[in-house]
Protein backbone atom coordinates (compact mmCIF):
# COMPACT_ATOMS: atom_id res chain seq x y z
CA UNK A 1 0.00 0.00 0.00
CA UNK A 2 1.30 3.49 -1.21
CA UNK A 3 1.74 5.94 1.69
CA UNK A 4 -0.78 8.40 1.85
CA UNK A 5 1.05 12.16 2.29
CA UNK A 6 0.10 15.34 1.80
CA UNK A 7 1.61 18.67 -0.57
CA UNK A 8 0.96 21.80 -0.49
CA UNK A 9 1.91 24.97 -3.05
CA UNK A 10 1.87 28.58 -2.42
CA UNK A 11 0.05 31.33 -4.28
CA UNK A 12 0.41 35.15 -4.42
CA UNK A 13 -1.98 37.14 -5.65
CA UNK A 14 -2.52 40.98 -5.39
CA UNK A 15 -6.67 42.26 -5.32
CA UNK A 16 -9.11 44.83 -4.38
CA UNK A 17 -12.42 44.67 -2.65
CA UNK A 18 -14.61 46.16 -0.43
CA UNK A 19 -17.19 45.00 2.42
CA UNK A 20 -20.21 46.83 1.63
CA UNK A 21 -24.04 45.77 1.79
CA UNK A 22 -26.14 47.74 -0.58
CA UNK A 23 -29.34 47.45 1.54
CA UNK A 24 -27.45 48.97 4.96
CA UNK A 25 -27.04 52.61 4.97
CA UNK A 26 -23.46 54.04 4.77
CA UNK A 27 -23.36 54.29 8.49
CA UNK A 28 -24.27 50.60 9.02
CA UNK A 29 -21.59 49.27 7.00
CA UNK A 30 -18.97 51.92 8.18
CA UNK A 31 -19.89 50.44 11.61
CA UNK A 32 -19.71 46.62 11.01
CA UNK A 33 -17.16 46.66 8.50
CA UNK A 34 -15.17 49.74 9.27
CA UNK A 35 -12.36 50.58 7.25
CA UNK A 36 -13.04 47.81 5.03
CA UNK A 37 -16.17 49.70 3.61
CA UNK A 38 -13.68 51.79 1.90
CA UNK A 39 -11.94 50.14 -1.65
CA UNK A 40 -8.94 48.90 -0.49
CA UNK A 41 -6.64 46.23 -0.95
CA UNK A 42 -4.91 42.82 -0.01
CA UNK A 43 -1.16 40.69 -0.88
CA UNK A 44 -3.18 37.47 -0.75
CA UNK A 45 -1.19 34.21 0.06
CA UNK A 46 -2.95 31.13 -0.70
CA UNK A 47 -2.09 27.40 0.62
CA UNK A 48 -3.66 24.72 -1.60
CA UNK A 49 -3.04 20.94 -0.06
CA UNK A 50 -3.56 17.86 -1.72
CA UNK A 51 -3.74 14.37 0.05
CA UNK A 52 -3.31 11.20 -1.60
CA UNK A 53 -1.13 8.31 -2.05
CA UNK A 54 2.55 8.60 -3.14
CA UNK A 55 2.72 7.02 -6.47
CA UNK A 56 5.51 4.24 -6.57
CA UNK A 57 6.08 5.15 -9.74
CA UNK A 58 6.67 8.78 -9.81
CA UNK A 59 7.51 8.56 -5.74
CA UNK A 60 4.81 11.47 -5.86
CA UNK A 61 1.37 12.35 -4.47
CA UNK A 62 0.83 14.82 -7.84
CA UNK A 63 3.44 16.89 -9.87
CA UNK A 64 4.18 20.03 -8.30
CA UNK A 65 3.87 21.63 -11.71
CA UNK A 66 0.81 20.19 -12.56
CA UNK A 67 -1.18 21.35 -9.30
CA UNK A 68 0.75 25.01 -9.36
CA UNK A 69 -0.69 25.15 -13.67
CA UNK A 70 -4.27 23.85 -12.41
CA UNK A 71 -4.00 26.63 -9.73
CA UNK A 72 -2.99 29.56 -11.92
CA UNK A 73 -5.76 28.94 -14.18
CA UNK A 74 -8.74 28.43 -12.22
CA UNK A 75 -7.75 30.35 -9.52
CA UNK A 76 -5.06 32.97 -9.68
CA UNK A 77 -5.68 34.44 -13.66
CA UNK A 78 -9.07 34.80 -12.22
CA UNK A 79 -8.98 36.57 -8.77
CA UNK A 80 -4.89 38.64 -9.74
CA UNK A 81 -5.33 42.36 -9.90
CA UNK A 82 -9.09 42.20 -9.81
CA UNK A 83 -11.62 43.64 -8.26
CA UNK A 84 -13.15 41.13 -5.87
CA UNK A 85 -16.52 42.54 -5.49
CA UNK A 86 -16.97 41.97 -9.46
CA UNK A 87 -15.54 38.60 -9.45
CA UNK A 88 -16.79 36.79 -6.29
CA UNK A 89 -19.92 39.08 -6.24
CA UNK A 90 -21.83 39.75 -2.62
CA UNK A 91 -19.66 40.36 0.26
CA UNK A 92 -15.43 39.39 -0.82
CA UNK A 93 -14.94 38.16 2.70
CA UNK A 94 -11.71 36.32 2.95
CA UNK A 95 -14.09 33.16 3.92
CA UNK A 96 -16.68 33.84 0.62
CA UNK A 97 -13.50 34.29 -1.67
CA UNK A 98 -12.01 30.81 0.16
CA UNK A 99 -15.48 29.35 -0.56
CA UNK A 100 -15.47 30.44 -4.00
CA UNK A 101 -11.74 29.42 -4.52
CA UNK A 102 -12.94 25.49 -3.26
CA UNK A 103 -16.10 25.48 -5.59
CA UNK A 104 -13.38 26.52 -8.33
CA UNK A 105 -10.68 23.59 -7.34
CA UNK A 106 -12.93 20.87 -5.77
CA UNK A 107 -14.07 19.51 -9.88
CA UNK A 108 -10.45 19.11 -10.78
CA UNK A 109 -8.83 18.03 -8.01
CA UNK A 110 -11.93 16.22 -6.05
CA UNK A 111 -11.04 13.79 -3.68
CA UNK A 112 -7.27 14.56 -3.48
CA UNK A 113 -7.90 18.52 -2.20
CA UNK A 114 -7.12 18.14 1.11
CA UNK A 115 -7.18 21.94 2.75
CA UNK A 116 -7.05 25.29 1.53
CA UNK A 117 -6.08 28.64 3.45
CA UNK A 118 -6.26 32.30 2.33
CA UNK A 119 -4.41 35.03 4.27
CA UNK A 120 -6.04 38.41 3.73
CA UNK A 121 -3.02 40.01 5.75
CA UNK A 122 0.44 38.39 7.32
CA UNK A 123 -2.15 38.05 10.20
CA UNK A 124 -5.58 36.96 9.00
CA UNK A 125 -6.46 34.27 7.43
CA UNK A 126 -10.09 32.43 6.32
CA UNK A 127 -9.60 28.43 6.04
CA UNK A 128 -11.44 25.44 4.79
CA UNK A 129 -10.04 21.71 5.65
CA UNK A 130 -10.99 18.20 5.13
CA UNK A 131 -14.62 18.01 6.48
CA UNK A 132 -15.65 21.20 5.37
CA UNK A 133 -14.35 20.48 1.80
CA UNK A 134 -16.07 17.34 2.01
CA UNK A 135 -19.52 19.02 2.77
CA UNK A 136 -18.90 21.17 -0.47
CA UNK A 137 -18.25 17.82 -2.13
CA UNK A 138 -21.65 16.86 -0.86
CA UNK A 139 -23.64 19.77 -1.77
CA UNK A 140 -21.70 19.10 -5.61
CA UNK A 141 -23.25 16.06 -5.92
CA UNK A 142 -26.63 16.43 -4.33
CA UNK A 143 -29.65 16.30 -7.18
Amino acid sequence: MALPMRITCEFRLEASHRLWRDDWTPDRNERIFGKCARLHGHSYRLLVTLRGPVDPETAMVRNFLDVKGVVREHVVSRLDHQDMNAVIGGIPTAERIVEWIARQLLPVFGETLYALELWETPTASASLGPEELAALRGEREAP
